[in-house]
């Protein structure tokens, strides 16, 4: 392959495609890492703004359970299971909102 004696770099102060693509590369190296940095401040923001997470306690959750024990036509005793997920969800939104 015959070398192209015409194409100039960087390093000679050229203009050519070596000189361009060299060029080009850098910039979207650093465009890169333009870009991480902007992302992880964007995170390091989000992350100062959450509010810290707020659980249920035991008695909390016990309350909950208490209130989910249904007892139906029968006399028979049944749990709300679908009710208590309910019940533990309007909780926690309580808490965190």
């Amino acid at each position: 392959m015959s070398e192209n004696k015409n194409t100039k770099t960087s390093a000679d102060g050229g203009t050519g495609f070596n000189y361009f693509r060299a060029s080009t590369i850098t910039v979207l190296r650093q465009a890169l890492v333009d870009a991480d940095d902007t992302s992880q401040k964007r995170v390091d923001e989000m992350v100062k703004t959450e509010h810290e997470w707020v659980g249920l306690t035991d008695e909390e959750i016990h309350d909950l359970i208490y209130v989910s024990q249904k007892i139906d036509a029968s006399n028979s005793p049944w749990f709300d299971c679908l009710g208590f997920y309910r019940a533990i969800e309007a909780k926690l939104r309580e808490k965190n909102t």
